[in-house]
């Protein structure tokens, strides 16, 4: 026969297991974030965004998918929003969006804790002298990661399938970027984040055929990139395309995805432990 404190626990178990996300289990997002494209945290919420085409704004959601408020980031503009870095005071969005290469007002905007803007940063690319449509350009860039006093940018490269790393301050300012670092990652490069606490760093990316990725670097140091590699877990996903990676305080690593064609929007934790290294 149960004790009250036995039945009590196997009810909190039972609630547990109900109410928390399950490991590599997709949750629906409502169709507010249909292109979500960037994940930072707010408490034990998540927050997103849109990419291009939507207006200034990031939404709340819980573990569950659930929208939990939105909020407008006055003075902003949405032209190509494609990933969302945070710090201990700092929310940063990268608009960095640059499919066709053409782009010369690329902003990463700083936010308070409290969305509100603060100021923003401006980039351009050292190396690039032709602002011509080029559907192949090594000038987009999706991923953004705030590392100790710096942010780090990852390209996406459509033509050679590498990214290259990008590092500058987290101060407003100008800035004229120097690819630090090439790595022949074999993927399109659409999110990334990076654990203090771990030094661990990931990266999400896809390729053509719509095979999607998730990279992990462990022990990583920006005084040390030549020691720098990733490790590429194959994601078991359909009708999917993976464009935003947060580890969370308690290291568990989620990933969102945009609705495309006739699939959803969801969100899912993963268990690395599952996947297959290719």
């Amino acid at each position: 026969m149960f004790s009250n404190k036995s039945l009590l626990l196997s009810v909190v178990i039972f609630v547990y297991a109900c109410t928390s996300p399950q490991s590599n289990k997709t949750i629906a997002l409502p169709k507010a974030v249909e292109e979500t494209s960037g994940l930072a945290t707010a408490g034990n919420d998540l927050i997103t965004h849109n990419d291009s085409g939507d207006d200034a704004l990031l939404y709340r959601i819980n573990k569950q998918g659930e929208l939990v408020d939105t909020y407008p980031i006055l003075g902003a503009v949405n032209r190509d929003w494609e990933d969302l870095a945070q710090d201990d005071s700092i929310y940063y969005i990268a608009d960095t969006g640059n499919n066709n290469g053409r782009r010369k007002d690329l902003t990463v905007y700083r936010l308070s804790k409290d969305f509100e803007l603060l100021d923003s940063i401006t980039i351009a690319y050292a190396k690039q002298k032709k602002f011509k449509k080029n559907k192949k350009t090594k000038y987009d860039a999706e991923a953004l990661i705030a590392v100790g006093d710096s942010l780090v940018l990852f390209s996406k490269n459509r033509k050679s399938y590498s990214t290259q790393l990008y590092v500058f301050p987290k101060t407003a300012g100008d800035y004229s970027l120097h690819s630090r670092k090439k790595i022949a990652v074999k993927t399109l490069i659409t999110g990334g984040d990076y654990s203090p606490k771990s030094k661990r760093m990931v990266l999400t990316g896809y390729l053509p055929d719509r095979s999607q990725y998730l990279l992990v670097a462990d022990n990583v140091s920006l005084e040390e990139l030549s020691n720098l590699k990733f490790t590429r877990y194959r994601l078991p996903l359909k009708k999917a395309q993976v464009e935003a990676v947060k580890i969370l305080a308690d290291e568990s690593i989620w990933i969102s995805s945009e609705g495309e064609g006739l699939a959803i929007p969801f969100l899912q934790k993963i268990d690395l432990n599952s996947l297959t290294i290719e």
